[in-house]
């Protein structure tokens, strides 16, 4: 019998050894489902503010509309709240000071139609949207940052359907935006954060669908300079991302005929990128918050273009 144990406890150690050497050890993290959002809504932006999740803007059924919920995680239970001013999908959304900036966004029920130059900003406290001064140039699935107070706005697809490199910046103080340097390479559907005192924009298209990148372009807004960072593990479009216990992470995106599960994160202490836990099924045309020690993807596609359009809420979290 000892010597059975003996042996048990030796392939199992082995099985150790292989699973280490092989990579197919538990990445960090893990998953939760949790109250489905009221609606099945893709291309939708995610923004967490005074600790809600809000879904703003997307399409239901194809249809383009001013759709706003509020998630409260302490309750698990949604809310509608104020419509936003105009009905978009593929909107940019970031949070300055305790308000929501919905920034550009296509009019045409996920098909990339006649991106918009508008910007919003919503207080949660109130229950308003205000109508703020537009960008000079109208954008859909622009990637957006919030940096010392400001927004920036870059890249996305124009009116004309073109991919573009424009940057600009909002102040919310002037009420206005300005230019900086362009995107070293123009594409959509990229996904973008602030951190360490820096800009990050990874992934994208650069026009049609199956053209994704893995790039990653790293903005210093001291200097208005774009330097090349390492590139993204998988090279995919249509991502969501959020800045969490100082990784940037990317999940999801698509390429036909399927969409990514896989979660990866940027380290910007180390100039690196691993491996997380992936998410429960690949999905793109979601978006990703952070509130408090969990990251929240509501809503969104299963499958590439509007497939399987989903009312799924997935929470992530880890040590």
């Amino acid at each position: 019998m000892q010597i059975k144990i003996l042996k048990i406890l030796a392939f199992a150690g082995l099985a150790v050894m292989f699973v280490a050497a092989t990579g197919f050890a538990q990445s960090p993290g893990s998953w939760t489902t949790k109250a489905p959002v009221p609606a099945r809504l893709n291309e939708v932006a995610v923004a967490a503010v005074g600790g809600k999740i809000h879904v703003i803007g997307g399409s239901v059924l194809g249809f383009t509309g001013p759709y706003h919920l509020e998630y409260d995680p302490a309750k698990d239970t949604w809310r509608p709240r104020a419509p936003v001013p105009r009905s978009l999908d593929h909107i940019g959304a970031v949070v300055v000071k305790g308000k929501i900036y919905a920034i550009g966004g296509f009019v045409g029920g996920g098909t990339h139609k006649d991106g918009q130059n508008t910007a919003f900003e919503y207080d949660p406290v109130l229950d308003t949207w205000r109508i703020l001064a537009p960008m000079k140039s109208g954008r859909g699935s622009v990637g957006v940052a919030e940096f010392d107070g400001k927004i920036h706005a870059i890249g996305g697809r124009a009116p004309d359907g073109s991919t573009v490199a424009t940057h600009e910046v909002y102040d919310p103080a002037t009420n206005a935006w300005k230019e900086l340097a362009p995107l070293p390479k123009a594409r959509d559907h990229a996904d973008v954060t602030a951190a360490e005192g820096k800009i990050y924009f990874a992934g994208g298209r650069f026009g049609a669908t199956a053209d994704r990148t893995n790039m990653m372009d790293i903005y210093d807004p001291k200097t208005d300079i774009w330097s090349p960072g390492p590139p993204m593990l998988t090279p995919r479009s249509g991502l969501a991302g959020t800045f969490y216990k100082g990784l940037f992470l990317v999940l999801g995106g698509e390429l036909a005929p399927d969409t990514f599960a896989e979660n990866e994160a940027y380290d910007p202490k180390t100039n690196s990128w691993q491996t997380l836990a992936p998410m429960p099924g690949g999905r793109h045309a979601t978006a990703a918050a952070t509130a408090g020690d969990k990251v929240y993807l509501a809503a969104g596609s299963l499958k590439p273009g509007s497939g399987a359009v989903t009312d799924q809420l997935i929470v992530f979290s880890m040590p």
